[in-house]
C-alpha cells in the first residue's frame, strides 16, 4: 500500500505491533535497576499523561497498584500544576511517571517542570529520544522503535503501555509475570489476521452511529483508548465508562445503531455478563472481547474476540487493542476520512505560544 493512500500509515503501524513490541521490550528490562531504585522508599506513584498518554496512565495505574501495593493513581497532566494540590500530598514521597509519544506535549512539559521544582522524582515514558520529557526525567524510557508516523496513535499507544505493564512487572520482581510478558510479540502478531478482519467487518458496518466503550479496573482505560480511537478517525460519538457506570443513565442512548465494545475481566465476569445480556435487551449491538466465553455469553454476543490465550488478565489486555484500532481504521475509511491525518489534530498540541 502506498504511503499516498489514506490511512497507509495507521493501518502498517497497527499491523506492526507484535514485532515493534518485541524491539522495546529490551529497551525497558536494561533499565530495571534504575526502575527498582526509583521506586525505593516511595510512598506513591502518579502516572499521568494527554490523551492516548493519560489512557495509558489509567490503565498502567490500575496495573501498578493490583500487582505491587503501592498506592498509585492517573492524572491528566494539566491537573499537575494547575490544581497541584488536588494531586500532590505533602510529606508523601511521590514518584510520578510521565506518559508522551512526542514527549514535547505542552501540559506533560509543564507537569515536569512542576514536578521537578517541588523535587519529585520522575520517569517519562515516550518515544521521542530528543524530547523534553526524555531529557528532563531522572529516567527515561525511550521506545523509538513503537514511534508513529500517523497522527493517531496505535503501536505507540500500546507500546508505551506495555512499558507500564513491564516496569509493574519489576517492581513487584515478579519473574513469572515477566515471562508472561515476554509472550505478547508472539502472541499479538499471531492473532493479527484476525484483528483484522473482525476488525473490518465492525468498521464497514455504517449502520452503526454511536459506540459505548466500556470496562472494569484496569479495562476503563482500554474503554477510553477505543472511544478515542473511534472519535478521532471516524468523527462520530463515542462514550467511555467503567462499565457496570453506563447502566446510570448513558445507557439510555443504546438501540439498535448502538455498537457495545465490552472489555470483559475474570474477576467480575459474572456481573459483565448479566451487563452485556441487558445491553442485548436494549437491542444494542455487542461486541465482546474476552479470554474465554461461555454458553450465555456466546447468547448475547453478536461480535467476539475470543483471544484464547490463557493468560492472567492484568497481562493481557493490550492483545485487544489492534482489533478495536482495524475497526477505527475500516470505520474512518468508510467516512470517506484520512485516519493518519484526523480533523482538527496535530501529531502533538502545543499551547505554549
Amino acid at each position: 500500500m502506498s504511503h499516498d493512500t489514506p490511512g497507509a500509515f495507521f493501518r502498517e503501524e497497527i499491523t506492526s505491533q507484535g514485532k515493534t513490541w518485541a524491539e522495546i521490550i529490551p529497551l525497558v528490562t536494561r533499565q530495571a535497576t534504575a526502575i527498582k531504585e526509583l521506586f525505593a522508599r516511595v510512598d506513591e506513584v502518579i502516572f499521568s499523561g494527554c490523551g492516548s498518554g493519560f489512557n495509558a496512565a489509567l490503565y498502567a495505574a490500575s496495573i501498578l497498584q493490583m500487582q505491587t501495593g503501592f498506592s498509585a493513581r492517573a492524572v491528566a497532566a494539566a491537573e499537575i500544576y494547575l490544581f497541584p494540590k488536588g494531586v500532590l500530598v505533602n510529606q508523601r514521597k511521590t514518584l510520578a511517571v510521565l506518559i508522551s509519544r512526542s514527549g514535547k506535549t505542552t501540559e506533560v512539559v509543564r507537569a515536569l517542570d512542576y514536578l521537578r521544582r517541588h523535587g519529585i522524582r520522575t520517569i517519562g515514558i515516550t518515544c521521542t529520544a530528543d524530547s523534553p520529557l526524555a531529557q528532563g526525567c531522572d529516567l527515561a524510557l525511550v521506545l523509538t522503535p513503537a514511534l508513529d508516523q500517523a497522527v493517531a496513535t496505535t503501536r505507540s499507544f500500546t507500546g508505551m503501555t506495555l512499558a507500564a505493564q513491564f516496569l509493574a512487572a519489576i517492581v513487584a520482581d515478579d519473574e513469572a509475570n515477566l515471562h508472561v510478558l515476554h509472550r505478547l510479540p508472539e502472541l499479538c502478531q499471531a492473532q493479527m489476521e484476525h484483528y483484522h478482519d473482525l476488525g473490518k467487518a465492525l468498521g464497514q458496518r455504517t449502520d452503526l452511529s454511536r459506540y459505548a466503550c466500556v470496562g472494569n479496573g484496569p479495562f476503563f482505560g482500554l474503554a477510553r483508548e477505543a472511544q478515542l480511537k473511534i472519535k478521532e478517525t471516524a468523527l462520530l460519538p463515542a462514550d467511555a465508562y467503567p462499565m457496570l457506570e453506563f447502566r446510570h443513565g448513558p445507557q439510555s442512548t443504546v438501540d439498535g445503531q448502538t455498537l457495545v465494545i465490552a472489555f470483559l475481566s475474570d474477576r467480575a465476569r459474572q456481573e459483565e455478563v448479566r451487563f452485556v445480556r441487558d445491553m442485548k435487551a436494549l437491542r444494542g449491538v455487542i461486541w465482546t472481547l474476552c479470554d474465554h466465553a461461555d454458553e450465555e455469553l456466546r447468547l448475547h454476543a453478536d461480535y467476539m474476540l475470543e483471544l484464547n490465550s490463557d493468560l492472567p488478565e492484568l497481562v493481557r489486555g493490550l492483545l485487544y487493542m489492534p482489533a478495536v484500532q482495524y475497526m477505527a481504521y475500516y470505520r474512518s475509511l468508510a467516512q470517506g476520512l484520512n485516519p493518519d491525518q484526523p480533523r482538527n489534530l496535530s501529531y502533538w498540541v502545543d499551547t505554549s505560544r
